[in-house]
């Protein structure tokens, strides 16, 4: 394998940053089962829960690392058990999808869909996603979670493993690897002109599908339901104010005009020299201008406003497979065995307490043109704090 080692070069100050360790899962995963390495997690408000490299699903208490249960799925995969309003789905080896008790991991009933790539969207109590259907295969559709039933279902194919676009009164989803169309919730499609591409003209599936006109995956928005997504290699992340992409060494900032207001090199801001590769990439969080991303084993925290990288952690001892931040907390699947890994992020309290006032009311007087009086008051509020 390649390597390189990595050097952390910042633009205006450097800032490297710490953090510890505050849990490790005991699984001891053996060699041949880190083998063909397949391993997912996703997180809530009360818990960690882990598929990992042994086929099982362990769900941890996020404060006190306790194991509050596990099973035996026979499955094994990247993506990750979905939880999402309390409800928790799982899927098993012989290609059923389970909803099950996030509190104690038993089976609530076994769903009409053999998988979900992305996460669903909940509106008055309807689960709206896309996800692979045993009699069609690829398909967008509502579900009743009340009645174990599909309400409505369109075939689209290999578009199920691409997150749809939850908007406020439409959905648009992507039709096999040829375009994105739109749709209302009660699954009619928007547009119904003659110019449009079809697909099983047989019933009950026959559709027509009209390409929107204007570029979905590039834009700024800010109210969508699902804010991270993958789409082959690239990374977008939906913020407040921007839309950031990250695309192999490029990080592009879409702002709330829907312009391209930067593109910058990574390599500007870390350099990259001799250590294990790593080709995983993500954008964390977005909050107000700056971006929270990993890329080469590097956790990036940059200013685009400002054009400044603020904080870098090195995380090459682990080599991540997955990573998701909460909080100060990141949470990492560790390729170097398999097991799932906490680490308190060590973060300067003044500039903590700074970063956090702002974006509580970046958010509460962005609308009301006084951002910078009551920016300079919170700051004032949180060195003062702090000093004390």
């Amino acid at each position: 394998m390649a390597k390189f080692f990595i050097l952390i070069v910042l633009f205006f100050s450097i800032s490297v940053a710490a953090q510890t360790e505050f849990f490790h899962s005991k699984i001891n995963l053996s060699e041949n089962k880190l083998e063909e390495f397949y391993s997912s997690f996703s997180i809530d408000d009360a818990q960690v829960y882990f598929n990992a490299n042994d086929y099982q699903v362990y769900a941890y208490d996020k404060k006190t690392g306790d194991l509050n249960w596990s099973y035996y799925s026979g499955y094994k995969t990247n993506t990750a058990p979905i939880s999402v309003q309390e409800k928790l789905f799982s899927r098993i080896t012989d290609g059923k999808l389970l909803q099950m008790n996030p509190k104690n991991g038993d089976t609530i009933q076994t769903l009409k869909i053999e998988k979900l790539y992305t996460p669903p969207f909940f509106k008055d109590n309807i689960m709206y996603c896309a996800a692979i259907l045993p009699e069609i295969g690829g398909a967008i559709l509502a579900y009743d979670l009340n009645t174990n039933n599909i309400l409505w279902q369109k075939y689209i194919g290999h578009g199920a493993s691409y997150q749809p676009y939850f908007l406020k009164d439409k959905i648009v989803a992507r039709f096999e690897d040829m375009f994105w169309f739109e749709l209302d919730y009660n699954g009619n499609a928007l547009d119904k002109s003659e110019n449009c591409y079809s697909k099983n003209t047989e019933p009950p599936f026959e559709e027509y599908f009209c390409n929107i006109q204007y570029d979905i995956v590039n834009q700024y928005h800010k109210d969508l339901a699902t804010k991270n997504v993958t789409i082959d290699e690239t990374k977008y992340y939906y913020g407040a104010n921007a839309t950031v992409v990250l695309k192999g060494n490029k990080l592009k900032i879409i702002n709330n005009k829907n312009k391209v207001a930067t593109e910058i090199s990574i390599d500007k801001i870390i350099t990259l020299l001799e250590t294990e590769a790593n080709d995983y990439t993500a954008i964390l969080k977005v909050e107000e201008n700056t971006v929270w991303f990993i890329y080469e084993n590097i956790l990036a925290v940059y200013d685009f406003k400002n054009n400044k990288t603020v904080k870098a952690f090195d995380l090459s001892k682990w080599n991540p497979h997955q990573v998701i931040l909460d909080g100060n907390n990141l949470w990492l699947i560790s390729r170097k065995d398999g097991e799932l890994v906490g680490l308190k992020l060590e973060l300067d309290p003044a500039d903590e307490a700074i970063r956090a006032a702002k974006a509580k009311l970046f958010n509460q007087t962005h609308q009301c043109g006084n951002e910078a009086e009551a920016l300079n008051e919170a700051r004032k509020k949180a060195l003062d704090t702090v000093k004390k």
